[in-house]
């Protein structure tokens, strides 16, 4: 006989047999009349958060009574919890044996990058010699204005499009004129709700065209193997690239040991990129997950990502009070390191762009086939660096 409690995930099913808490923040999945649903989550005292058309999900915050008023509509597929995702020296050029100084006429011009993250902070290479933040989207506190609490997303941003003038050019980004699309959706402590995370991924989807955004990153890992999250990533990202989208994400932050990936690190719809550490000899990076998924191939590609520099940010600046913008201080110190496969993840996106720009016909396949072909094996094993690290004489000349 069917029970209506299999329409909750294990772990929410579990913590309201035992009435642990008074709300709780879901995913609901439905079938049809979504406008039904919001009255219904409304009129038992729930919290609309937001809305997803294409994948049938609204999320909200409810009471136990509340869920078991809602699973009884046949129009209510399934009720997850809303869990959460966590973002995973030497400049990123020559931590990959780069040369940029006018080497290559490309700098990723006019080419649109959407990121996921913890935000960004207006650091001055980002706003000079051009503002390269060209949108800010707040899903954590809803500020207007760009800021980074955690300081991640600004390290990422900087290994995209600095412009590296405190640095004379030395930490200067891959594709330092390509355009900033950004979403914070991560916290002060570098966690994200998976449905904010989705809400931003679909809502770059939906002004792609109209903003030329051809690349999504996506830096971070989810915190736990779910299939429900993760088959509403793969349609999402699915959709994605047949909207002309590439999706680009680090392999994660588990033991560089065989078949070690997981989580959106091994679907077939994104490019997933490992890391390595060139500091002295190349060999793997230790913390960079290893496949391969099946007889897919992953990472397909690997990058540097050891004693990165990029950008530093004042982690304490809130961008807003009342409504009214405030100017950051100076920075004391512009540059800071990091180490972590969101930073290959990020060298690799934004040598896309370059490509892109030379060539923006290029599909999610193209691109992916391209970075394969053009990439230098180190003779370390395929399941850790893939067909190597890019080759950028193959790729732009």
């Amino acid at each position: 006989m069917f029970s209506l409690k299999s329409k909750l995930d294990t772990s929410l099913r579990y913590y309201m047999s035992k009435e642990y808490f008074k709300k709780y923040r879901v995913i609901i999945k439905y079938k049809s009349f979504s406008d039904t649903i919001l009255k219904r989550i409304s009129s038992f005292k729930g919290t609309i958060i937001n809305k997803i058309d294409w994948l049938s999900l609204i999320t909200a915050e409810v009471s136990p009574r509340a869920i078991d008023r809602l699973i009884e509509y046949p129009e209510v597929e399934y009720v997850s919890l809303d869990g959460y995702c966590l973002l995973c020296g030497t400049s990123v050029a020559s931590a990959n044996n780069v040369n940029l100084s006018g080497r290559y006429k490309f700098t990723g011009r006019g080419i649109g990058v959407g990121l996921v993250d913890s935000g960004v902070f207006p650091h001055p290479d980002l706003l000079s010699p051009m503002n390269k933040i060209r949108v800010f989207v707040d899903l954590i506190n809803d500020f207007k204005y760009p800021y980074d609490d955690n300081g991640h997303g600004t390290f990422i941003s900087g290994i995209l499009c600095g412009s590296g003038g405190n640095s004379d050019g030395l930490y200067k980004g891959i594709a330092d004129k390509a355009n900033l699309y950004c979403y914070k959706a991560f916290n002060s402590t570098g966690k994200g709700y998976v449905s904010d995370i989705l809400f931003a991924i679909n809502s770059l989807i939906a002004s792609a065209e109209d903003e030329n955004i051809r690349l999504i990153l996506l830096p971070f890992e989810l915190a736990n193997d779910n299939i429900f999250y993760l088959e509403q990533f793969d349609k999402l990202l699915g959709l994605a690239i047949s909207k002309n989208l590439i999706p680009i994400v680090p392999s994660g932050s588990n033991p560089n040991k065989e078949y070690s990936i997981r989580g959106l690190a091994t679907l077939s719809n994104c490019l997933t990129i490992g890391g390595l550490d060139t500091s002295k000899t190349i060999k793997p990076y230790s913390y960079s997950s290893a496949g391969p998924v099946g007889k897919l191939q992953k990472p397909e590609v690997s990058a540097g990502c050891v004693n990165i520099q990029s950008l530093n940010c004042d982690k304490n600046y809130i961008s807003e009070r009342n409504g009214l913008k405030i100017y950051p201080s100076k920075l004391t110190e512009p540059y800071t390191t990091y180490s972590g496969t969101s930073c290959s993840a990020a060298y690799v996106c934004g040598v896309c762009a370059l490509v892109l720009e030379k060539n923006p016909s290029l599909t999610f396949n193209d691109i992916r086939s391209l970075l394969q072909i053009s990439a230098d094996s180190h003779e370390l094993p395929r399941y850790a660096e893939g067909d190597g690290t890019l080759n950028l004489d193959k790729l732009l000349t």
